[in-house]
């Protein structure tokens, strides 16, 4: 159990002072003795007072103890009392610094913290956080702008290059063998482009570069989007089950279609001929399912990047890492498990 400095400074403070008077009582004991008793029993021999019921001993002893209480007390009181004024104007600086970068966002630039606190360590402290923050708000606005251009740098090219092939295609003096290694081309290219386009999101959704400021219905956008969703999916019927249709999630509304779209495209690519997908909504959790012919998959790699469950698998292997960087970034739960021969993939909201 964590406490705050200010309790183990009085622990420590008072577990101090206590071993220091323990350790000094024989001293005060010998003191007592030798310049104050030893006076007293002069002064009695000096003027024949004799008194049978005095144990000076005894009586040295309990006033020791008495004036190891006394002290004991007035500085555990002393302790207390300091330790609960003092720190308070003392730890005001690093208080305001924690208030002050409890909120700190990268993306919204950095918090400016006073360099001139009245305390040399928090002072310090203050300008090596500016520093930090300042050099982490650079690196995000480098990173940024390297998505943007890329964005555009990467997919000009790459459109351009499909067009030229399309044409070619379309030139009816290409010899067979040509035509098929064009096709193979052209398969190429798309791969290239749907693969940037996935790295480029992935790295706008890890640089917080979407903002979570819409209100989405779930089942209503998955009602939005379901033709395309059966165009994607083919001759495979896609059925929904919708056990809790007022769903209303706090998120980013096309961060969420690509959750809902890469679940679906998913399941096509893991499917069977005849199969079936099933969408459901309930109890605050999203279900895409699909029938299968292939075995349990790893749920502890399965949403990693590149994994693959065969080395000819279709697909750029980036679909699933980019639901986990899309549930990471809305604080939502991924998971996988193999039921009844289905493969379940559920969010958890």
């Amino acid at each position: 159990m964590e406490r705050s400095l200010t309790r183990q400074m009085t622990a420590r403070l008072t577990t101090g002072m206590l071993t220091v008077l323990v350790l000094a009582t024989p001293l005060l004991y010998y003191l007592t003795m030798r310049f104050y008793a030893e006076d007293l029993m002069e002064i009695m021999r000096r003027y024949g007072i004799r008194n049978p019921s005095i144990d000076l001993e005894q009586d040295v002893m309990a006033g020791v103890f008495i004036q190891f209480f006394i002290i004991l007390g007035g500085m555990l009181a002393a302790i207390f009392l300091v330790m609960q004024f003092v720190p308070r104007r003392l730890w005001r600086p690093f208080h305001q610094t924690l208030n002050s970068i409890k909120d700190f966002k990268v993306e919204e630039g950095a918090v400016w913290l006073s360099e001139n606190t009245g305390v040399r360590e928090f002072s310090q402290l203050n300008a090596t956080l500016n520093l930090i923050m300042h050099t982490s708000v650079r690196s995000y606005q480098v990173q940024k702008e390297f998505t943007e251009n890329a964005s555009h740098e990467f997919q000009t090219p790459l459109a351009i290059v499909q067009n030229k092939i399309d044409n070619l295609l379309q030139d009816e003096h290409l010899t067979e063998h040509q035509a098929r290694e064009m096709q193979e081309m052209y398969r190429e290219l798309r791969h290239m482009s749907n693969l940037s386009r996935s790295l480029l999101l992935l790295s706008k959704i890890e640089n917080n570069q979407f903002r979570m400021a819409d209100n989405v219905n779930l089942c209503r956008k998955i009602n939005d989007i379901l033709p395309r969703l059966e165009s994607l999916a083919g001759s495979l019927p896609i059925a929904t089950d919708y056990r809790q249709s007022n769903l209303t999630l706090v998120c980013n509304d096309t961060l969420l279609e690509s959750l809902i779209t890469n679940l679906v495209v998913n399941a096509v690519r893991h499917n069977r001929a005849g199969g079936n997908i099933i969408i459901s909504v309930a109890d605050k959790r999203l279900t895409v399912a699909n029938t299968s012919d292939e075995r349990p998959l790893d749920a502890e790699h399965i949403f990693s990047r590149f994994y693959r469950t065969q080395s000819n698998q279709k697909g750029n292997g980036l679909g699933l890492a980019i639901v986990k960087s899309i549930c990471n970034y809305h604080h939502w739960q991924e998971g996988y498990h193999y039921k009844d021969g289905l493969h379940v993939f559920t969010v958890d909201f």
